[in-house]
């Protein structure tokens, strides 16, 4: 059994919070999603920002990675999470070929574009187009949040 709570922060956003169930177990502090959990790192501290690869390290620190988003599950949930965070995907190999961290390749969308150049990492962020958050290529040195994610145990 999965349970989906709701929690407004201090920022008034909506976060998903998910609870431990029989599906899974993630340490504490982190969050559940089907068979995978989740850091988020603006639960720890509002405040604390870091670049695309300080985040990255930060994530590997805690024995996880970048969130990857491979299933319709996560991209849905996008939508509730913190504006503004770091996830795992890249063209820094490659400039135009976008590659998640775990090497699966391809995107099929208008973002990330490189507009101005030196965008190479990928964050979501709210779109001044769309109500919906967006997956969008920006300067990988800018402070975000960040979202790690690891197999539940």
């Amino acid at each position: 059994t999965l349970y989906i709570f709701r929690k407004t922060t201090s920022f008034t956003r909506n976060i998903l919070f998910l609870t431990e169930g029989t599906c899974g177990k993630c340490l504490p502090g982190w969050n559940l999603l089907n068979s995978s959990c989740y850091f988020f790192s603006y639960l720890e501290s509002s405040t604390v920002k870091k670049n695309w690869a300080d985040s990255r390290a930060d994530c590997v620190r805690r024995g996880a990675d970048l969130v990857v988003i491979d299933t319709p599950e996560e991209q849905t949930s996008t939508k509730i999470w913190d504006n503004g965070f770091w996830i795992g995907i890249t063209d820094m190999q490659s400039e135009g070929t976008w590659t998640w961290i775990n090497n699966v390749t391809g995107l099929d969308r208008r973002e990330p574009n490189n507009y101005g150049r030196g965008e190479d990492c990928g964050v979501i962020l709210y779109s001044s187009i769309s109500p919906w958050k967006t997956m969008f290529d920006g300067p990988c040195n800018y402070p975000y949040h960040w979202v790690c994610k690891m197999d539940s145990r």
